[in-house]
């Protein structure tokens, strides 16, 4: 877990009295021998193998549908996250919140088509398995072709803005030059290029990537892009990709994933890029960039399923080699060259359904069908949308009238016209394999709806290499500070947000995904209560997974950067330790303790450590007061005379610890939830001395029935 946020609101009352239940039952004197866990071990398996992925693929687990119609919604978190082998299986135990019996496994991974499956658990145990990659539309390809042309008539959108309703050019001026079919033609019927690169090719081994190759970029591509999630700043860079020599180039298309038919030119130049969108020069490099396997297509529940008419253009893995024209701003062919000069910079402009915005010739209709969310229309979706590589000459036009006839089609609008692509490398023997990401539109900002890599290797300046997944998890730890003694069970004397934060790196060797980082931030808050108590952790490694490095920090009230930090440190012979963050929670206020273990070479996420935080106060002799979750023993140094008087029905000689009557704990762990579930409850000051199955009336069930009924009890308040 990785931060764990402490609030003390609680009695003040000495009177031992004061802080019995007011209706004691029948079993009130019996000991409960009930754990009071929310959390459960689950045999989890996720299997994308159908898919013959050759990466692992990133997933996340949610207790809920995480969708609000086509988009996640970033308000539901996951309950857990991994990877799976490079074989796309996953199968081992993890701990979920015991509420989460209904599961649901999403992935973002640009090769999975099968985005979201349910899972429910019995016996422990759940299993999601991904059907096999649909294939139907791969037949596109086979079916009867056009006429190879390299005519514009019917792509002026590519330059000039157009009736979001009809399709028809405005009379404005163009947004862009037009752009030059300078490369060769294309299928009139799909826009599948003439000019791919062929294996017969002189230049065909030096200009494309083996399967070995291919197997790297996807790797970088699953740390780098997930689909529905906004991609990460250090991936979205602003510069163009810029020659370090000079050099052929060649564009390998690794994928589509979107509903669109989009159109991808590129350009380049020297020195200080272009201020103004007619400063470029585009030449066309794939009239329409669908290869057919995107999720939108093949899944038939969706409304674009059936809607692509043969409209499909591309394989995965094909190659184009650019060319470079000296004189193209000039509009003159003369002396291209396939060797670009050191120093050039490539970039790349995309028009949103360039392709699929075609109007329909006579009864004929080629082109993308899809009308999105304006069922009214007789066209196909239409974009006033470009995404241009380079800071400042992308074009999006913010039409409001558009967004409502068309539903909210300009969902992230782009006013600034920033640069709408990601740019990183998949790195092998110290060489670099550069790799461009564009986002089509402006719905989402995920960056993974045309995927390109460019040969050769280690030609462009270095880019970032992203090779891991971060995900956190969140818990609530509430406390009676009285014990041994009944308390009133209102159970806010000490509450203890945890959040864990885990990093999962791939690694080459082998293919295989492990855990290299923990992070643990624990955090006081605002508290009511007369007693002192420190707050203190038992850090709990996996004797044959020691981590290689802890750091300890803080975050002082009011700042924001940690500082380093000496929590008092108690090591046993059993590889456990135990950290005092402090003595006087009161004290330190809105401070943020810090515990970030590094596991070099990787760990296994379910050998990683874990930790266990409880309150104590110090004694004489060095002896302490301490409180922990039922069943949790004690640390070395604990008085044990508290065990078996008042209230607590203890027995050390049977390792049974913090157990007592009734149908309340002394303390226990809410797992999948964070401190701000409870800011209308326990949280409340005037809820003071309310036991807890006041404002969550499902608690009494729940505990009677030793947690097999309503296990979502503190998800379902009451508020007065």
């Amino acid at each position: 877990m990785s931060a764990v946020a402490l609030l003390f609101a609680g009695c003040v009352s000495n009177d031992v009295d004061d802080y019995r239940s007011d209706n004691p039952t029948d079993d009130a004197a019996k000991v409960n021998l009930f754990d009071f866990s929310t959390v459960s071990e689950v045999k989890l398996t996720v299997d994308y193998s159908a898919s013959k992925p050759t990466a692992p693929i990133f997933f996340k687990v949610y207790s809920e549908d995480p969708f609000d119609g086509d988009e996640l919604n970033e308000n539901i978190k996951p309950v857990y996250a991994g990877f799976t082998d490079a074989d796309g299986l996953f199968s081992q135990s993890v701990e979920l919140p015991s509420y989460a019996t209904d599961l649901y496994v999403f992935t973002g991974d640009f090769f999975v088509n099968e985005q979201l499956m349910e899972a429910k658990v019995t016996n422990n145990a759940a299993s999601a398995v991904a059907g096999s990659t649909p294939a139907a539309a791969r037949r596109a390809l086979s079916q009867g072709s056009g006429v190879l042309t390299d005519d514009l008539s019917n792509l002026y959108q590519l330059s000039y803005l157009v009736d979001y309703k009809t399709g028809d050019k405005l009379e404005a001026p163009s947004i862009y030059n037009e752009w030059k079919t300078w490369l060769g033609k294309w299928d009139s019927r799909t826009g599948r290029p003439d000019y791919l690169l062929k294996s017969d090719d002189e230049q065909y081994s030096a200009l494309t990537f083996d399967e070995e190759d291919m197997k790297g970029i996807r790797q970088s591509l699953a740390a780098a892009i997930v689909r529905k999630e906004v991609c990460p700043m250090e991936f979205r860079q602003e510069a163009d990709l810029t020659l370090q020599e000079s050099s052929a180039v060649s564009v390998t298309f690794v994928g589509s994933n979107t509903c669109w038919n989009n159109t991808l030119g590129y350009y380049y130049y020297q020195g200080e890029a272009p201020k103004n969108l007619k400063d470029i020069h585009v030449v066309m490099l794939f009239p329409n960039t669908q290869d057919g396997l995107s999720q939108f297509i093949n899944n038939p529940k969706k409304e674009y399923y059936n809607n692509y008419n043969g409209n499909i253009a591309l394989e995965r893995g094909e190659t184009v080699q650019l060319i470079y024209y000296p004189y193209i701003a000039q509009n003159n062919m003369e002396d291209a060259t396939p060797i670009f000069p050191k120093g050039t910079k490539i970039g790349f402009l995309m028009k949103a359904n360039g392709w699929g915005m075609q109007k329909t010739n006579g009864n004929t209709k080629y082109f993308n069908g899809y009308k999105g969310a304006a069922n009214g229309s007789k066209i196909g979706r239409q974009y006033n949308c470009w995404s241009a590589s380079t800071d400042g000459l992308s074009y999006c036009e913010p039409n409001e009238e558009q967004n409502v006839w068309d539903k909210g089609s300009m969902m992230t609008p782009n006013p600034e016209r920033v640069s709408r692509t990601a740019k990183f490398a998949y790195e092998k023997d110290g060489q670099q394999y550069a790799i461009v990401a564009l986002e089509d539109a402006a719905n989402d900002v995920d960056y993974g709806d045309v995927i390109l890599a460019l040969k050769p290797v280690g030609v462009f300046q270095k880019l970032p290499v992203p090779t891991s997944k971060a995900w956190s998890s969140s818990s609530v730890y509430a406390y009676e500070d009285l014990w041994p003694s009944a308390g009133d069970y209102d159970m806010n004397d000490a509450l203890v947000e945890a959040k864990e934060d885990r990093v999962l790196t791939m690694f080459k060797i082998k293919n295989r995904t492990f855990l290299t980082k923990q992070t643990f931030n624990l955090t006081t808050y605002q508290n009511y209560v007369t007693k002192k108590s420190g707050l203190a952790l038992t850090l709990e490694p996996n004797k044959d997974y020691i981590p290689t490095d802890i750091k300890m920090k803080k975050i002082l009230p009011g700042t924001t950067e940690p500082v380093e930090a000496n929590f008092i440190k108690e090591e046993y012979s059993d590889g456990k330790a135990v950290y005092l963050l402090t003595d006087d929670i009161k004290k330190e206020i809105n401070t943020t303790y810090i515990m970030e273990l590094t596991y070099e070479g990787g760990v296994q996420d379910t050998k990683s450590a874990k930790i266990k935080p409880f309150i104590y106060r110090d004694e004489e002799e060095g002896k302490r007061w301490e409180v922990h979750i039922p069943k949790e023993a004690p640390t070395a140094k604990m008085n044990t005379s508290y065990f078996g008087t008042m209230s607590d029905k203890s027995k050390p000689a049977e390792g049974l610890y913090y157990v007592g009557e009734g149908n309340y704990p002394f303390a226990f762990q809410l797992a999948g939830v964070s401190i701000d579930d409870f800011e209308n409850t326990i949280l409340l000051r005037e809820n003071e001395k309310k036991a807890i199955d006041v404002f969550f009336p499902e608690f009494t069930e729940w505990s009677t029935s030793n947690g097999t009924k309503n296990k979502k009890w503190y998800l379902h308040p009451v508020v007065e």
